[in-house]
């Protein structure tokens, strides 16, 4: 069964609302073994939702909108999805008797708009909405099924799990399971991954596609069977061949942060770590303290943003600075070093640099960041250059920062 998913409201278009009902559907789909083969969002137009439920119906078995169930004149689903499906709506006494003591109850007028909730089709029926007064509504006409659910999250996952899932499981038999898993890879750009693991793209099941995320490069590992145990061994086949490819590039699994598995990491090894940083102004901390559990392993950090910060705090030697610059290979090391020593802690991060949009010279641009680590067999320093905005800039110098301590640490004895 191919499905197309159907978002109806002005309000998403404009970016007032994050649509994350069409990714939660999208997740129980794929569970169910449906391909959705589209996803769609329109504003609160009819010409414009027709167009979009047509095209829907002409290249899907399945439409389900998500939306546009209430009882004001924006609200044109119901209306979209019947002329859609050549079908007629009449009033369904039962629901219309059910809002009028709905809203009687409460001391509220029953208006003649509110009954518009109580419209059902003539080929299919309504579904029940325990958790609001809009009822879904099911279409079946031809082959074709269009199913109507409302918009607020906590009427529409309910009814996703207890009418949509249970319903197509019933209409399709058993058609299988579509299952991901997803590894989340740092240190290597979005082309080299894709070179490293070319040949493996090509096939259609299990699939393998790259994503590019901020700083690190996410591949998706997708495959369908008639079982999940069945599925899960495709993938796990599949993923035991990226990892001999990508070996420690590869941080985690699933939705895992990479600050997650560094505090694993210095959890497991009982070790610690503590922080001075300039440009990124506290991120890389603020980052790893999001972590649960974190206390155990993040002994403290300084934000040294001035000069005389990086001396008082931390220990940098004012002659480096005034010899080398504050943004320099040097300072980023004694940031390291000190804050290492000041905590007394395994490890030490030091970040220094340019994040713009001014401060750069032509000798040290904007986007020019030093990242050192300092741990007991030594200390590296790393040079990059990013490219975008300031906060771009502060995001990807954590997100180095914490790979480098990363990868220090699975180089470390435990």
């Amino acid at each position: 069964m191919r499905a197309e998913i159907l978002s109806v409201g002005t309000e998403l278009l404009l970016g007032q609302i994050v649509d994350t009902n069409a990714a939660y559907l999208a997740r129980v789909l794929s569970d169910l073994g449906v391909s959705v083969y589209r996803r769609v969002t329109v504003g609160d137009n009819m010409d414009r939702l027709l167009a979009a439920l047509r095209s829907a119906l002409e290249s899907s078995d399945l439409v389900i909108t998500i939306g546009g169930l209430g009882p004001t004149m924006d609200d044109i689903t119901r209306d979209g999805l019947a002329l859609a499906f050549d079908d007629t709506l009449h009033l369904n006494d039962d629901i219309a008797e059910g809002l009028r003591k709905f809203f009687t109850k409460r001391g509220m007028p029953v208006l003649e708009s509110n009954l518009r909730q109580a419209m059902v089709p003539t080929d299919g029926r309504a579904i029940e909405n325990p958790n609001g007064t809009a009822p879904g509504l099911l279409f079946e006409k031809g082959g074709k099924v269009g199913i109507a659910l409302p918009g607020p999250p906590n009427e529409f996952i309910p009814m996703v799990d207890n009418f949509v899932a249970p319903y197509l499981r019933r209409k399709t038999g058993n058609i299988g399971t579509i299952r991901s898993k997803v590894l989340r890879i740092a240190g290597v750009g979005e082309s080299l991954v894709e070179e490293i693991v070319k040949d493996l793209m090509f096939d259609a099941n299990p699939s393998v596609a790259p994503y590019a995320k901020v700083g690190e490069v996410h591949l998706r590992v997708t495959a369908k069977s008639d079982t999940v145990e069945e599925a899960d061994a495709l993938i796990e086949e599949r993923a035991k061949l990226i990892y001999e490819r990508l070996g420690s590039a590869i941080y985690a699994e699933g939705d895992d942060p990479i600050e997650k598995a560094v505090v694993k990491l210095l959890a497991e090894r009982s070790e610690t770590l503590s922080t001075a940083e300039s440009c990124t102004g506290g991120l890389l901390s603020q980052r790893i303290t999001d972590i649960s559990g974190s206390s155990t392993v993040f002994m403290g950090g300084a934000v040294v943003y001035s000069n005389a910060a990086k001396t008082d705090l931390v220990g940098v030697p004012a002659e480096m600075i005034e010899a080398h610059g504050a943004v320099s290979a040097e300072v980023a090391q004694a940031l390291a070093e000190g804050v290492r020593k000041r905590f007394g802690t395994t490890y030490g991060v030091g970040i220094t640099g340019v994040a713009g949009p001014d401060g750069g010279t032509p000798q040290k641009p904007v986007g020019l960041v030093y990242i050192s680590v300092a741990s007991p067999d030594g200390c590296e320093v790393d040079e990059v250059n990013y490219i975008g905005g300031r906060a771009t800039v502060r995001l990807r110098a954590s997100q180095t920062a914490l790979n480098m301590l990363r990868l220090r640490i699975l180089k470390s004895k435990i």
